[in-house]
């Protein structure tokens, strides 16, 4: 690298480590920050870690994380980075470093220096002993060279702060259409709201008409159950009230059109107006109380692993917790054949329930043995599967069954007992065209950030060592976007 480089210390008026203590974990109260919560640049706080004031104000002697505040992990991983956001509190907690940039330094652009490979190299490698090194003590951080490039720093940090915006709303539009796809799924199937609106209106003294407006104000979330309650009695004061809430709920942020006046009839007309007792308590009239064998069924397809790439082999390990994914890349196994997976299959870990890992997948490809492969009985149905299997209730009844103490593992028989309501099957259509297009959004959405970021990563090297150009780099960007 020919260009100049300065000492990591030079550039920040703080460097501080961490207290080197556990501190005392609370189910809620004051983050902490964890390694586990920092990766690739980004700081992921949907499994958030917690103090209490106490500990909290112990942690933050030596400095109080501000935004704008870099922190660095020493070890396990090494040599990640995150930025500290606006209005978080926070504290560190352990094997991390608290980065201040001074004034002078644009702190983005310090930001994605230290995750460059020139140095990341030297994080990585003890040049006094020419081997790789597990942790960084803090005199070979405060020694870092890092590359400047004083007049184009701020353009640097915009190129690249700019792509991973773009990654990062796409993640956080993704993790919306799921929660909204997981929010109609509870709503229909496990609260039965659109059956409750219509018996509502059903008791004023409305007709047909005004329950389908009622279910399908209900349905689109243009009001609840006690607001339906408070409405007037009259049925035709309740179509004028219900019109206008309905047809405000069309216009859609994510340029999806699953609210049209038709697809809401038509799913409004799906759901009865009555609840009726059963063994394991109400349900919709019609419906019944089955299990996950009547929707679903194991699925025993192998495949040759000379098909399989990194990429497409699904393991308990590149699963990730509490979410709908994988990680990019796990190691192919030293055997001739795997269970195979196919697109629209939902895959669950079976060791360790409660880490919670599913995935429904998105192209074809291989997985281990201890992933489990659900095929959906009733095409058309994939996506109804999927939110029946990403419930709490059905993870928490595999680690019930659960056998193994060290590493329990779900049976497979008892998961086929798990109990579920069952509706006419087009309710079950219904909900997976409606979601489908959610989905196939995500899908779109994961394959613009797969090149995003591979932009981000060819960028990043190119920019701070001066092979590339501001203006080359734009076009580059312009071009992806």
């Amino acid at each position: 690298m020919s260009v100049s480089t300065n000492s990591l210390e030079s550039l920040c008026e703080l460097i501080v480590d961490c207290p080197h203590s556990t501190p005392t974990w609370t189910d809620e109260g004051i983050v902490v920050l964890r390694n586990q919560n920092i990766k690739s640049g980004v700081l992921d706080l949907s499994s958030p870690s917690f103090t209490n004031e106490e500990d909290y104000q112990k942690r933050i002697k030596r400095a109080d994380p501000q935004a704008g505040d870099i922190v660095f992990t020493r070890e396990a991983p090494m040599g990640e980075v995150c930025m500290i956001p606006e209005g978080l509190k926070c504290c560190l907690g352990q094997r991390q470093v608290l980065l201040r940039p001074k004034k002078s330094i644009n702190g983005k652009y310090l930001f994605w220096a230290l995750q460059s490979p020139f140095v990341q190299h030297q994080i990585s490698w003890n040049e006094g002993t020419g081997s790789t090194v597990s942790n960084v003590r803090i005199p070979v951080l405060k020694a870092l060279n890092i590359p400047r490039h004083p007049r184009q720093e701020d353009q640097i940090a915009e190129v690249l702060s700019n792509v991973a915006d773009k990654i990062q709303l796409n993640r956080q539009t993704n993790q919306t259409l799921e929660q909204i796809a997981q929010a109609i799924f509870k709503s229909w199937f496990v609260d039965f709201e659109p059956v409750k609106a219509k018996a509502i209106v059903k008791q004023k003294g409305g007709n047909e008409l005004a329950q389908s407006l009622a279910a399908q104000a209900c349905i689109c979330g243009a009001i609840s159950l006690e607001q339906l309650q408070d409405l007037e009695n009259d049925f035709l004061g309740l179509e004028e009230q219900l019109h206008p809430l309905i047809t405000e709920r069309f216009p859609d942020e994510f340029g999806l059109d699953y609210w049209s006046p038709e697809t809401l009839h038509a799913i409004a007309d799906l759901f009865p107006n009555t609840l009726v007792e059963s063994e394991l308590g109400e349900v919709p009239e019609g419906w019944v109380h089955g299990t996950l064998s009547d929707i679903a069924c194991y699925s025993s397809d192998r495949i040759d692993v000379a098909e399989l790439t990194h990429q497409n082999y699904v393991s308990t390990e590149n699963m990730l917790e509490s979410k709908n994914g994988i990680t990019d890349a796990t190691a192919l196994p030293n055997v001739k054949t795997v269970p195979s997976y196919q697109k629209g299959q939902v895959l669950v870990s079976n060791i360790r329930p409660y880490f919670k890992k599913i995935w429904f997948a998105r192209r074809d490809g291989g997985r281990s043995a201890d992933v489990l492969g659900f095929d959906s009985l009733e095409e058309g149905c994939e996506e109804f599967l999927y939110n029946v299997l990403y419930q709490d209730r059905f993870f928490d009844y595999m680690m019930q069954g659960s056998k193994g103490a060290k590493m329990p593992r779900g049976d497979k028989v008892a998961i086929m007992n798990y109990v579920v309501p069952l509706s006419p099957v087009q309710v079950r259509v219904a909900f997976s065209r409606l979601v489908a297009q959610f989905y196939e959004h995500i899908e779109s959405q994961l394959s613009q950030n797969l090149t995003l970021c591979q932009l981000r990563d060819t960028l990043l090297p190119k920019l701070l060592s001066g092979e590339l150009s501001l203006d080359q780099a734009r076009a580059k960007k312009e071009a992806v976007a």
